[in-house]
């Protein structure tokens, strides 16, 4: 929150006999597209003119930033475009149109294997490098109050260890089957322009069907609040709450600008408390800025992914991590040892460049920090998590690390929910447990405890 192409890539991903999946380069923008917001007060005659002079045209318009997607007429570059729309007197600014990638003891079998809900050094880490979430849970395990969105891939919600704590919007027809979203009344019943939008929505192909096809979404969904105490699979940092899917991200783990504009301001306007976003890249976007602006002003905690280059993002800002908005926490990713996580051999600082460099590229990539710009550690290394179709895979990223922090927000609402944003922030930060790794290289200086934030906001004490 200092102070604002994404790539799910934040997972380095190590599915679980931990072979890292690769991921092809992405292209850096959309070809032919660029975002422009006019100057308040333009005419409708001035912007057709702009528009004639440069060769574009409107596609839509996003009226809560004042912002137009225009797709270009000419094979004009997006670069010229962008320049040539920013040096007219009445834009505020142009830009690409960025392409996103990706960043009470229960009795749930796999419980065993999260060690960064309650590390007992059973993965052969260092004992207590957890978030203390038994400590957490015996003041309370969740509410189904509480709403969190999830941006990303979207979400299997017929998951087994999921569905429960799966978001139906009230404001639309009940009798839809739970595991078909095509099976609604076809009726915008709460007139909010979206279709039978009773579990989320797609903002890629314009649907109500958020299904995650890629695995991405629901592994940090899991993270955040598979059902606890179930006798299945895992368990969230929530055993109750409610997630909402905000599909962004295709198959292949990519989004653009456009649709994480429209996601942010569908859960904004829906009422979601919480976002929870494992993706970004380096491509700067103030129309991204606006719309988290938006979510700020609307009451929306913005939980980011620092990234997982190993560099410095006080040097090399990471998008949307890196924005300066009240709302925006930019997470980094610990191991099982309480080092900074490490997607390669080794751990630690054992990088080759070490922790200590501030504006290099690791030897061996890891988890992004920032003495200014990153707020908080939370584990993010191998962690066991629900994928589509009934599993479980074990992941590692900064994707893997924001959703804790997503989640630890979510319980303290559960404990207090008239918590506002800044007090939100204030208690996650203010509780951390202090780390070697992470001193002078996050702005809490620190690794999340849930436990130790969730008592400093308890109405009644542990």
């Amino acid at each position: 929150m200092r102070k604002g192409l994404y790539f799910i890539g934040f997972a380095v991903l190590f599915v679980l006999i931990s072979a890292a999946i690769q991921q092809p380069e992405a292209p850096e923008f959309v070809e032919g597209e660029v975002l422009v917001k006019f100057a308040e007060g333009i005419s409708t005659q001035a912007v057709e003119a702009a528009l004639a002079q440069i060769g574009a045209e409107s596609v839509q318009i996003f009226e809560f930033i004042g912002v137009q997607h225009l797709k270009l007429t000419t094979d004009k570059s997006v670069k010229k475009a962008v320049q040539e729309f920013s040096e007219l007197d009445n834009v505020v600014y142009a830009e690409p149109n960025y392409i996103y990638t990706t960043a009470l003891t229960p009795n749930d079998p796999k419980f065993s294997q999260l060690w960064g809900m309650d590390n007992t050094g059973q993965t052969g880490g260092l004992a207590g490098a957890d978030i203390s979430a038994l400590d957490a849970w015996e003041k309370t395990t969740g509410s189904h109050a509480v709403l969190v969105g999830v941006i990303d891939s979207g979400i299997d919600f017929t998951h087994e260890d999921l569905a429960a704590n799966i978001y139906t919007n009230p404001g639309e027809d009940a009798w839809a089957d739970p595991n078909d979203p095509t099976s609604g009344n076809h009726t915008d019943d709460d007139k909010n322009g979206k279709v039978d939008d009773w579990k989320g929505w797609n903002f890629i192909n314009n649907s109500n069907n958020a299904y995650d096809d890629y695995m991405h979404g629901t592994h940090c969904a899991g993270t955040i609040g598979a059902i606890g105490n179930n006798g299945v699979g895992v368990v969230g940092v929530n055993w109750n709450v409610k997630m909402m899917p905000l599909k962004f991200l295709d198959r292949n783990g990519t989004g653009t600008t456009t649709n994480a504009i429209k996601a942010i301001e569908y859960a904004a306007d829906m009422g979601v408390d919480i976002l929870s976003n494992s993706w970004g890249s380096s491509g700067y976007s103030e129309s991204l800025e606006d719309a988290i602006s938006y979510a700020n002003d609307r009451g929306v905690l913005f939980v980011a992914a620092a990234g997982n280059d190993g560099t410095d993002n006080d040097a090399i800002p990471f998008y949307p991590s890196s924005y300066v908005i009240a709302n925006v926490v930019s997470v980094a990713a610990s191991d099982h040892g309480d080092k900074r996580a490490l997607w390669g051999s080794g751990g630690g600082d054992d990088d080759g460049c070490g922790f200590v460099c501030s504006n290099a590229v690791a030897a061996v990539p890891g988890s992004n920090y920032g003495k200014t710009s990153v707020d908080l550690a939370a584990p993010g290394k191998d962690i066991v998590s629900t994928v589509p179709g009934n599993s479980y895979a074990s992941l590692s990223g900064t994707s893997m690390a924001a959703p804790h922090v997503a989640g630890a927000a979510a319980l303290l609402l559960a404990a207090n929910p008239g918590l506002t944003i800044d007090e939100m922030i204030s208690a996650l930060f203010n509780t951390v447990d202090p780390l070697d790794d992470f001193d002078n290289k996050t702005v809490t200086g620190g690794r999340l405890n849930v436990a130790a934030a969730v008592r400093s906001v308890s109405p009644v004490q542990l």
